[in-house]
């Protein structure tokens, strides 16, 4: 199984729960500058929500992503304000790609808000749930 993990931070945050679900996966979590290439079968794809919403970068990336190449998204965030799991999936289904149901999110730090989050715990519990995820594919 081809597993692949992308990420978009402006903060750092989401490249942390990126690296904790890479490396519990024995793979690399990549910005989204890096494109995705092949077939895969579980792609992570990750970003914190900036004004209520996902990046134009993310969008711009979303947007080289084929269904035909990639079986399955799964979104992980990070934020103070809300998760980036239903502006993204909006943009991933307008591709035609595949989404997941489950989604990873945590608390981001926001000026004197959520100090110090996302957390040691929360990378732990983005890594935990990737490998779950994977698990239950059977893998």
């Amino acid at each position: 199984m081809k597993i692949e993990v992308r990420y978009f931070t402006k903060t750092g945050h989401t490249k942390k729960l990126a690296e904790g679900i890479a490396n519990q996966l024995g793979v690399c979590a990549k910005p989204i500058s890096d494109l995705v290439e092949g077939i895969v079968d579980v792609l992570f794809l990750g970003e914190g929500l900036y004004s209520f919403d996902i990046d134009e970068a993310m969008k711009e990336f979303i947007k080289t992503l084929h269904p035909s190449n990639i079986k399955m998204v799964i979104v992980f965030s990070s934020g103070a304000f809300g998760n980036a799991y239903a502006p993204m999936k909006r943009e991933l289904e307008a591709q035609g790609l595949n989404v997941s149901l489950q989604e990873f999110h945590c608390k981001g730090n926001l000026g004197f808000m959520f100090k110090n989050r996302p957390n040691e715990k929360d990378v732990y519990n983005a890594a935990v749930f990737a490998k779950t995820f994977i698990a239950k594919m059977g893998v």
